[in-house]
C-alpha cells in the first residue's frame, strides 16, 4: 500500500521544492541520494567520483526546481539526470569515446518502439562504460568475442592464450556486465 502513496508523496515533495522549500529538498535528498550514488558507483572507479556526481545531480535538481512541478515520475527523472551527468563526466574526462551510429529508420516508430530504442542505446552506453573499466586482457577478449564475432579458438590463437582462459575472461566480463542490471532496476 505504501507504493501507491509514494508517487503522491514524491509529487508533493516536488511541488514544495519548486516553491523553494529547503526542508522538502532535504527529505528528497535523504531518500534518493543513496540510490543515485549506488547507481553511479556501479560505473565509476572511485566512491568519491560517485559521491561528487550524485551531489551534482541534486545541485542541478535544486537549480532547476521551478520546473519540478511538471515531473510525473521522480525515479525516471532522477535516473535520466544521473545518466546524463555520468555521460557528461565521462565525455569530459576522456575516459571513454562513443561512436554515434546513425541508423536509417524507414518506418515511423511508435512511442513504445522509440522508448525501447532509446533505452537500448542508453543500456549500450552503460555497458560500454563497464567494458572500458575491465582489465585489459578481459576487455580485449570480450571485444573480440562479442563485437568482432571471433570464435574462442581464434581469440586464443591471436592472443596466445588457452581456449579455457578465453572462456574464463568472457565469463568474468559477462558477470561484470550483469552487475549493472540491478543498478538499472533501482529506477524501474
Amino acid at each position: 500500500m505504501a507504493s501507491n502513496n509514494k508517487p503522491k508523496l514524491d509529487k508533493s515533495l516536488l511541488e514544495a521544492i519548486s516553491k523553494d522549500d529547503p526542508n522538502a529538498f532535504d527529505s528528497l535528498f535523504t531518500a534518493y541520494y543513496p540510490k543515485i550514488k549506488t547507481f553511479l558507483a556501479g560505473f565509476l572507479d572511485s566512491k568519491e567520483e560517485a559521491e561528487d556526481l550524485a551531489q551534482d545531480v541534486f545541485v542541478k535538481l535544486w537549480q532547476n526546481r521551478s520546473i519540478l512541478i511538471y515531473v510525473e515520475n521522480l525515479n525516471a527523472y532522477l535516473y535520466r539526470m544521473a545518466k546524463n551527468t555520468l555521460f557528461d563526466y565521462i565525455e569530459k574526462s576522456n575516459k571513454i569515446y562513443y561512436s554515434n551510429n546513425i541508423t536509417a529508420i524507414f518506418d515511423i516508430p511508435t512511442k513504445e518502439t522509440l522508448e525501447e530504442l532509446l533505452f537500448a542505446e542508453e543500456l549500450n552506453k552503460l555497458i560500454d562504460i563497464v567494458i572500458d573499466k575491465m582489465p585489459t586482457q578481459r576487455k580485449n577478449v570480450f571485444i573480440m568475442s562479442r563485437k568482432e564475432g571471433l570464435l574462442n579458438d581464434e581469440i586464443a590463437t591471436r592472443l596466445n592464450i588457452s581456449k579455457r582462459t578465453v572462456e574464463t575472461h568472457i565469463s568474468a566480463a559477462l558477470t561484470d556486465i550483469r552487475k549493472i542490471i540491478p543498478l538499472l532496476l533501482l529506477f524501474f
